[in-house]
């Protein structure tokens, strides 16, 4: 008799080892999010919209939010903590999707929270999601005017 055994995969193998990472990234991922400080407004660089009119020349960041989302005021807060000072010929706007739901279809907004990106009126770049004030400084400094 033969004392090698072997191991086969079987679907459920694939499918328990897909349920275990997705689980993992979710609480991970959940972690991250939960240590960022909500918005508090006070001195915002954010100015707040109600129609968008995008000039022809310049830098536009033009937020895209709902209030009462967690990630939203997480995602202003990483916004707000840019520094005021590297920002000049750049203007930052906010603009809440329940209150101005037709701009939500315009701009084919997805998923909140959003930022689009505009040189001029044309767009050049869209962050979806939670981004970390590291990495907006980064995408700041790929895109500003010298």
């Amino acid at each position: 008799m033969d004392n090698n055994h072997s191991f086969y995969f079987r679907p459920w193998h694939f499918l328990l080892a897909i349920v275990i990472f997705v689980v993992l990234t979710g609480i991970v991922a959940q972690k991250k999010v939960k240590d960022i400080p909500l918005s508090e407004k006070d001195n915002s660089i954010l100015t707040e919209l109600h129609e968008i009119n995008l000039d022809k020349k310049g830098i536009t960041f033009l937020f895209f939010y709902r209030k009462d989302s967690e990630l939203c005021q997480k995602m202003r807060y990483n916004i707000e903590q840019l520094d005021a000072e590297n920002l000049h010929g750049i203007h930052f706007y906010a603009m809440d999707i329940e209150e101005n739901a037709e701009y939500y279809y315009k701009y084919n907004i997805s998923g909140i929270p959003n930022l689009l990106i505009f040189n001029g009126d044309i767009e050049i770049k869209r962050v979806m999601g939670v981004v970390s004030t590291n990495n907006l400084e980064k995408i700041v400094n790929r895109i500003k005017p010298y």
